[in-house]
């Protein structure tokens, strides 16, 4: 008779093998990703400093548009209504079971 996945017997062979076995390939993976993103975030950094040594129109758009967003911010203060209808199957279901029986409204 097999083993159910789910068997505790099975659940801490697994866990033995990700301890011991494959961990040194995802410390190494790990790594490899991490130094990869560094070299990446370093490149942008040298290349954003390059574009605002060559251009100062760039810098000046820059503020410009700064300035934009903090205005924009505070109109956008109002609240959102989350009372309604939700978009899962479930609830378009009992919308359309309680469209035809006046008075009842279930949000949900």
């Amino acid at each position: 008779m097999a083993k159910s996945l789910r068997s505790k017997s099975k659940l801490r062979a697994k866990s033995v093998k990700r301890k011991g076995e494959f961990a040194k390939f995802v410390d190494g993976r790990n790594d490899r990703l991490a130094a990869k993103l560094e070299e990446h975030t370093k490149k942008q950094e040298e290349e954003k400093a390059a574009k605002k040594a060559q251009d100062p129109e760039v810098k000046a758009e820059e503020t410009e548009g700064m300035e934009v967003d903090n205005s924009a911010e505070s109109t956008t203060d109002k609240k959102v209504s989350t009372s309604g209808w939700r978009d899962s199957r479930n609830q378009i279901y009992k919308q359309r079971k309680l469209k035809g029986k006046k008075g009842k409204v279930v949000k949900f």
